[in-house]
């Protein structure tokens, strides 16, 4: 476990998608995941090949870059709201509002500009060639055996991404982020001190997910150490990157 956020920080980089290129290699990344390979989403309503919709305009998007190919890695997006806007919904607010039980999260009555999404998380096929991926846009675990750098022996692409929507979420003062995950994946994040709070009960929606939330508060206190260094080292990249 020691190694992890050597070799995170010695074989991959996390980048603000900040220039129109970028969220396309972002999108492009997502339709070769949840189109071409999975069949989340339809193909032709995407002809150009970049898999997007309305919320992505008001998301910020995280790019996980493999540093000695340069080759992007997986993508993530981090959905907004703002104070300034009330009206702006998140996305699992309308198509999944439904799985969220008040008595554990009531997402109706969060703030806006005090609430963020974390959603389409992919990571490319060409990263994902371990055992359990079959029918996932990414995992959690796994070792690879057909690249030739030390990155077959990192396991947390995923987590990788996941901290840097959760250093996003620091940077920015948000109280609370949603997801819908997998309930396997949330038990396995939260070996690593990823505590991702259950909000309400399983459902199906591109397989079967439920709804979790996580404060920053909740996220720092359980991060074991290795991954807690990991999380400092994503946090001062996209500090560097956001905005002044």
């Amino acid at each position: 476990m020691h190694e992890i956020p050597i070799n995170f920080k010695k074989y991959f980089s996390i980048r603000l998608a900040d220039t129109q290129a970028q969220r396309r290699e972002a999108f492009r990344i997502r339709y070769e995941v949840y189109c071409d390979e999975l069949g989340f989403e339809e193909k032709d309503a995407f002809p150009d090949g970049l898999e997007r919709d309305a919320f992505d305009s008001i998301s910020d998007h995280l790019l996980l870059v493999h540093n000695s190919s340069q080759n992007f890695v997986g993508t993530v997006r981090f959905v907004h709201t703002s104070t300034s806007m009330p009206e702006q919904i998140l996305p699992l607010e309308k198509y999944c509002s439904h799985a969220f039980d008040p008595s554990l999260f009531d997402l109706k009555a969060q703030a806006r500009g005090s609430i963020a999404e974390v959603s389409r998380l992919a990571v490319s096929a060409q990263f994902r060639r371990r055992s359990g991926e079959k029918g996932r846009p990414f995992i959690f675990e796994g070792m690879r055996t057909d690249i030739s750098d030390h990155a077959k022996n990192f396991p947390y692409i995923a987590v990788g991404l996941y901290l840097g929507a959760a250093a996003l979420c620091v940077l920015q003062k948000y109280h609370y982020v949603v997801v819908m995950m997998e309930p396997r994946l949330a038990r396995g994040v939260s070996r690593v001190g990823i505590r991702f709070q259950r909000a309400g009960e399983p459902i199906k929606y591109h397989g079967i997910r439920a709804p979790y939330y996580i404060s920053p508060d909740i996220l720092l206190e359980h991060l074991i150490p290795p991954i807690r260094e990991m999380f400092d080292d994503i946090y001062a990249q996209l500090e560097k990157q956001l905005p002044k």
